[in-house]
């Protein structure tokens, strides 16, 4: 085999190989994007428990799935996030991407987790929101678990006490849970 048909050879593989991971990818954005709701209609007012305005969000995946990302419209890739505790519910503004807001009625509590997919870090080094998805489709309902790294630990436990507070209120499911890859 010559030197330019190898090349050739290999190129082609590469091309067939990134074709199929964005065929995989279109394929679950569609997928994702059916089945859940990305809540951008009502606009949460309730009173502003913590502000982060540079979380790095990391990814959203199935709870119990750290290395399986779920493709949420505003929440497909990962990137500096504003991420508001309200009374109410949670928005998160990654950027680039249209605002996510997600009611006190489908969060579940928060977590840490030390991998997801897409970032591996010290234990317990990554904050988790667990909430569930909503919409009409087979992922309705579906727990997910959003994951997000703070720069300092003491706003990692400031995420978690708001997390909480709107919680408390009204909701049995006020879980604190580390998620581990050996979990999953």
């Amino acid at each position: 085999m010559s030197r330019t048909s190898f090349i050739i050879m290999m190129s082609a593989i590469a091309i067939l190989a990134f074709a199929g991971m964005w065929i995989a990818w279109r394929g679950r954005t569609r997928r994702d994007a059916r089945d859940t709701t990305a809540i951008a209609g009502v606009p949460l007012s309730g009173e502003v428990l913590a502000s982060f305005p540079r979380a790095s969000y990391v990814s959203t995946t199935p709870e119990g799935a750290p290395l399986e990302r779920v493709a949420v419209p505003g929440l497909r890739y990962k990137g500096f996030a504003e991420v508001i505790v309200r009374g109410d519910g949670v928005s998160v503004a990654v950027t680039g991407e249209a605002p996510v807001l997600i009611p006190r009625a489908q969060l579940r509590g928060t977590g840490t987790a030390s991998g997801r997919v897409g970032k591996a870090v010290e234990r317990d080094g990554l904050s988790l929101l667990q909430w569930q998805l909503a919409g009409s489709g087979t992922q309705a309902g579906r727990p997910v678990e959003s994951s997000f790294r703070f720069a300092d630990p003491a706003e990692q436990q400031r995420f978690a006490d708001a997390i909480t507070a709107v919680l408390v209120p009204g909701t049995a499911h006020t879980t604190t849970q580390t998620t581990t890859q050996e979990d999953a």
